[in-house]
């Protein structure tokens, strides 16, 4: 097995990684009000989709730990099928 294919479809499983986590809500956060005059019961997104630097940073982290921890078998399926190898 090749380490540049290992390490493009590690890669690959991290992207994946990271969307499924942004679609399940991760990364996202909600802002608190400002001062006690400024409560309300409806606290407004801090950033739309939580897409701040930070939350990406987040998602990305979170999606890397995952797939070095072994991932969900994406990698090694993907690895097996562009080595040639029967799954």
């Amino acid at each position: 097995m090749s380490e540049s294919l290992d390490a493009a479809c590690g890669q690959f499983e991290q992207v994946i990684l990271g969307l499924m986590l942004r679609t399940a809500g991760i990364g996202r956060h909600e802002a608190l009000p400002a001062s006690d005059d400024d409560a309300s019961d409806d606290c407004t997104p801090a950033s739309p989709a939580g897409d701040d630097a930070f939350s990406q940073l987040v998602v990305q982290s979170l999606a890397g730990a995952i797939e070095r921890a072994g991932g969900i078998g994406l990698k090694r399926s993907l690895v097996d099928a562009l080595d040639g190898r029967k799954p």
